[in-house]
């Protein structure tokens, strides 16, 4: 009876070691499997911002750029492999720190010559429009803002005698006269504006500095005063904006939000002014703006 508790016992072991050994293969396998596709491979990452235009052994003396690992299922299938790659290049844009190095992120110096006709779209052209800081909103505009578009034109009231000149001096007779000097109306809503003088909206990552925790941060575009503004606009658009007078052009600044609205001519012999009316008296309607 002994050696047959004995035969059990080391049977029972036996089972009981092949079942470990099962269960561990099992879970070994299930492992694998699991992180089969977050295997870890390598690639080059950009670590510090590279201007646009870096030379490729510029940026790896510089250590802008160093290897890496990432996952396999978020390796892009034009990763560079070797930072042979890109010798005798350099960028084509500014690159962003975490951005992993992909094929065209470094062109040959001749391919990386962009022209401002680039930064328009395949249906508009640019048109150069000079306002003062008065019809400019004070200087106050930056690549990227969008304005409305108003055409001034002087009023001139009926029964007005003379011409300031060889027929005397202009006469109105003041029942006649209208409530406001000039008539302003909407030419277009929400015009992009595409550079200011000679500073052009920048482009995606361009503005791109380093800030004090080593975060990519885009700079404020800071333009200085200039009566020059580009538009980007159909070519339909220009010919009515080349078509308007200098000096009858009025821009006003509108918020990111804003939906263009049509906007009626306004009646500039009316009796009674905005300010004079109970259901307008502010620019907000009659209870003001709301707090």
């Amino acid at each position: 009876m002994s050696s047959r508790r004995t035969m059990i016992l080391i049977a029972a072991i036996a089972v009981g070691v092949l079942a470990a050994f099962l269960v561990f293969n099992y879970v070994q396998g299930a492992e694998d499997r699991a992180q089969g596709d977050a295997q870890r491979v390598d690639v080059f990452v950009v670590r510090e911002p590279v201007p646009r235009g870096t030379s490729g052994t510029a940026a790896q003396e510089q250590n802008l750029i160093e290897r890496d690992q990432i996952p396999r299922d978020f390796l892009p299938p034009t990763a560079i492999t070797n930072l042979d790659q890109i010798d005798g290049k350099v960028s084509l844009n500014n690159l962003a720190p975490n951005q992993v190095l992909v094929d065209g992120m470094f062109v040959d110096p001749a391919d990386a010559q962009v022209g401002f006709s680039e930064l328009l779209e395949d249906d508009r052209v640019a048109i150069t429009v000079s306002v003062d800081q008065i019809r400019g909103v004070a200087g106050l505009l930056v690549p990227g803002d969008e304005v409305n578009l108003m055409v001034t034109n002087p009023t001139e009231p009926e029964g007005a005698t003379g011409d300031g000149e060889g027929e005397g001096p202009i006469v109105v007779d003041p029942i006649i006269l209208p409530r406001l000097a000039q008539d302003a109306r909407y030419l277009f809503q929400a015009v992009r504006i595409l550079a200011v003088g000679t500073q052009s909206a920048p482009q995606p990552g361009e503005n791109l500095t380093e800030g004090a925790d080593g975060e990519a941060v885009e700079e404020e575009v800071v333009v200085g005063d200039t009566g020059l503004i580009t538009f980007s606009v159909p070519a339909t658009a220009a010919q009515f904006i080349a078509s308007v007078p200098a000096g009858q052009l009025y821009l006003s600044l509108v918020p990111e939000d804003y939906e263009p609205t049509p906007l009626p001519p306004l009646d500039i012999t009316a009796d009674e002014l905005p300010g004079e009316v109970g259901n307008q008296l502010t620019p907000y309607g009659p209870d003001g703006e709301a707090d």
